[in-house]
């Protein structure tokens, strides 16, 4: 199946009291650890590569490696708004959308790669990992769930949607449930985290 990539960037860290995306975790901002990982994928993995965000820093960083921006200034309407703009940019798009989010340093390349393989194989229509039956992030979709994604709102993403379709669900388990933590608060010593 053709897929397409789409990063949320766009949140306000309103928890984390400062731009979290733009923090320094082991020596990089938060955000370059996924595309690093990212990075390390086939290029023909990925039709599209989309980075949705309100930041012009992580825009213009990203523009530089190939990634569609498309700039959410509506951020107080949640993360649905950010899913909604870039399912309206992949509109004439028929495979498959792997939503990600960047706030996910531990997530490493070999995990988003098998997710993907295994998620393809199983035929379903989502795929997303887990971890002791802890939903997380990558997700990927079928684009026959557009519309229900089009239909979220406020601070609600697509878990809400998986919860709904547990049939049509494929779980990628990971050894490491570190892997699936979205930093979203400020950690003691966060910028010598080594781990």
């Amino acid at each position: 199946m053709r897929l397409s990539l789409v990063l949320l960037a766009a949140g306000s860290s309103r928890r984390f009291h400062g731009n979290k995306l733009l923090y320094q975790f082991s020596g990089k901002p938060m955000y370059r650890h996924i595309i690093d990982q990212l990075a390390k994928l086939p290029d023909s993995l990925f039709e599209r590569r989309i980075i949705v965000t309100q930041y012009q820093e992580i825009a213009d960083d990203l523009e530089k490696e190939g990634y569609e921006v498309i700039f959410n200034y509506d951020t107080e309407l949640g993360i649905s708004h950010s899913i909604h703009l870039a399912l309206e940019c992949l509109k004439d798009f028929d495979g498959g959308v792997c939503f990600a989010v960047c706030d996910q340093p531990y997530l490493k390349m070999d995990t988003i790669r098998d997710l993907i393989g295994a998620w393809q194989e199983s035929q379903k229509g989502i795929g997303c990992l887990a971890h002791q039956g802890e939903f997380g992030n990558p997700a990927v979709f079928s684009m026959k769930y557009r519309e229900e994604l089009m239909e979220l709102s406020g601070d609600v993403g697509g878990r809400r949607v998986i919860r709904k379709h547990l049939n049509d669900l494929f779980l990628y388990e990971v050894e490491d449930g570190k892997e699936l933590v979205d930093i979203d608060i400020k950690l003691g010593g966060m910028e010598d985290e080594k781990n």
